[in-house]
Formats: structure tokens, sequence, C-alpha cells
């Protein structure tokens, strides 16, 4: 299982319960290689050059649809040369400030982003797509300040060098759940049970719901027993209330699903990505390989 990520962060813990579960349930041993780089371009390809056995599967996300559009452009076409096997796990953004902030729910902040257009700081690591598809969803003007990574990000906003952090809900939950930041919203399409009181920003009345997907695949040309096997042993997997339990203390859910209703999913991410690229065709220029 090929995981294009870093190890020891929350996409890699994901990937090693799977790999521990997959194994289990085939009977083998489901070795986890992290291939991380070129925005997990490098990882995909690998898998994409490998023999098309079915022994050689990605553990990959919503990042390939984000890269193939804006950039860094893989050097293959993931809706060709990727098969999806089944979905794993979906993880919403959450946005989040210092305790003491004035503003205490998203419609207090929406408010006070349109007073005073591009004053607000939002922070983030290489999020700057996903940043600008809440501005657009939101229609507010927020000044954006990149960081190379989470944790410059986290203490800036909770010194207040920044108003806020916008990052995926397992980055951010152990500050929020210790009072170091209070989350304002969430891009969920519903209340997570780890954080039931705040908001999501479609209750507030923005219309975005933007999570980012894991789910395995495998390279074109898989047989199709193959492929039914290794779905059902993902599903058993990912089905399984002590999984969904621990993901879920993560701050993400447990979610599998065919092979179709993967391909579905990836087909609605890509068109909410396109949409984005037509509105803000900048991005595409800034986000060249």
């Amino acid at each position: 299982m090929v995981v294009p990520f870093p190890p020891g962060g929350s996409s890699d813990a994901i990937a090693r319960m799977l790999a521990d579960g997959m194994g289990k349930e085939l009977g083998t041993t489901v070795y986890v290689d992290n291939r991380p780089g070129a925005a997990t371009n490098i990882g995909s390809e690998f898998v994409v050059k490998s023999k098309a056995d079915g022994y050689t599967l990605l553990f990959g996300g919503s990042t390939l649809i984000v890269n193939s559009i804006f950039g860094p452009k893989p050097s293959f076409d993931p809706q060709v040369e990727l098969e999806p096997l089944s979905t794993v796990a979906e993880v919403p953004f959450v946005l989040a400030t210092q305790p003491d902030a004035p503003f205490k729910t998203p419609r207090d902040f929406l408010e006070a982003s349109r007073s005073e257009p591009g004053k607000l700081t939002i922070a983030s690591a290489q999020l700057d797509t996903f940043v600008e598809r809440l501005k657009l969803a939101a229609s507010i003007d927020l000044l954006h300040v990149p960081y190379r990574g989470g944790a410059q990000a986290v203490s800036d906003a909770i010194s207040g060098q920044v108003d806020t952090t916008f990052a995926l809900m397992p980055v951010l939950l152990p500050m929020i759940q210790s009072g170091k930041l209070r989350a304002l919203g969430i891009t969920s399409a519903k209340r997570q049970p780890t954080l039931p009181n705040v908001p999501t920003f479609t209750e507030s009345g923005v219309n975005i719901v933007m999570t980012v997907w894991y789910g395995l695949q495998a390279p074109d040309g898989v047989a199709s027993e193959r492929r039914e096997l290794l779905n059902k042993a993902v599903r058993k997997v990912v089905d399984a209330p002590e999984f969904s339990a621990r993901l879920a203390e993560m701050g993400a859910r447990a979610s599998s699903s065919s092979a179709v209703a993967m391909q579905q999913l990836l087909a609605r991410q890509r068109k909410a990505w396109e949409q984005l690229a037509v509105a803000h065709p900048q991005l595409l220029q800034s986000s060249k390989p």
C-alpha cells in the first residue's frame, strides 16, 4: 500500500490502520510504503507504473484531482490510469481562531470580513486552492498567509499573529480540545460528533461542503475478480465499529463504497474544483510545476 504522504501524520495513521485490517482479512501482510513528494504525485506515479496485478495499491486522496487542475500536474491521467476500489475516510476542514477573538460564530466572522475586506488574515499550510474555494463560496476577501508547515500556522493563530487558521480537522482537534484554539466553523455537511457545538458553514448560509477524502485505488488493468476481492476486504475493515470509532477520535469519518460510487465521488469533486479554476484562473498560473 503506497502512501504518498510522510509518515507520522493523520493520513499515514489512517492508512496503517487500513493496512493492518486488510492484512487480517486477506490472510497476508499488507506493507505500507511511504513515498511523499510533489504534492502526492511521486507515490501516485509509482503505483500507476507498477504491475497491474492488484498487489500494489494507492492510498490516495483528493489531492490528485486538485493537482491535475491547478498543478503540479501529474505525469499521468488519474481518471484513466487509476481504478477506484473503495473510499476509506472523509475529513473536513476547520476554521479556528484564538479563544478571545471578537467573532464567536461563522456569521460573526463573515460579517467582520465583509465590513473590512482584505484585512482579516487566514493561515494555512499549502492549502491555497482550498482557501480560495472557501472565499469564493462565502463571497469574502481574506488575506491568506501561507506557511510551509501546519505547526507554525497553528502556533501563530494561538499567539494572535494571524486572525484565523484553516486546516484539516485532525490537525486542529487537539488544540481545540485543549482550549488553545476555538473552532468557528466546519466544512462538513453535518456537525461532527467530536465537535458537536461547532456549526457547519452551511448552517451559516455559506453553500460549501468541502472535505478531503481518502480511498484505495489500483493501477488500470487489474482483473475484476481481484478488484472485487480487495473491495470486500476494504469494506469489511472500514465498516467495522472499532475502525469508525478510532477515526472519529481523530476527527475523520469512516466511509466505504463500491468502486462505482467512488468514481462518482471523484467526478463530483472534479466538477467543484473545475468551477473554482474558471472563477480564479490566476490560480492555474501560480500553481504550475
